[in-house]
């Protein structure tokens, strides 16, 4: 109401705050196009995972790790029939069990926990051979 206007904004009429009032929703209105609009759209605020979560792109960061590990010079491919990854200089590793038996495409909590886990021991093989064969890069 008009009083309650004038008891807390002692300096607005309640002509000026009504004249504010479209604005405010402008405001509210851009606000939700272009910052909420987006994210509901990418499913961001509504799966509460962040975006590097996808089980494809951790597939792809995992299977390239494992390909250049294994002595492989990048990842093609990964085939879920034989649970294997096609590595381009003719490497196939074997994906962890969990990797296997999950759906990647459908990527439920089970397998992206498997790939997170996958890459986890990824990270602690590489930083193991970094400092095994560059004890200098360690020291720096």
């Amino acid at each position: 109401t008009g009083e309650t206007i004038s008891c807390h904004f002692k300096f607005l009429s309640q002509e000026s705050v009504t004249s504010t009032l479209p604005i405010n929703k402008m405001q509210l209105v851009v606000f939700v196009v272009v910052l909420i609009l987006p994210a509901l759209q990418s499913g961001g605020l509504l799966s509460g995972t962040a975006v590097d979560e996808d089980c494809m792109d951790l597939l792809d960061i995992c299977g390239e790790m494992e390909c250049l590990l294994r002595g492989g010079v990048g990842f093609n491919n990964y085939d879920p029939l034989s649970c294997t990854l096609d590595c381009s200089g003719n490497a196939w590793p074997k994906v962890p069990d969990g990797v296997c038996k999950g759906d990647v495409t459908r990527c439920d909590t089970s397998t992206r926990e498997s790939l997170k886990n996958w890459l986890q021991t990824l990270e602690s093989t590489k930083i193991r051979v970094l400092r095994s064969w560059c004890p200098s890069f360690w020291n720096n």
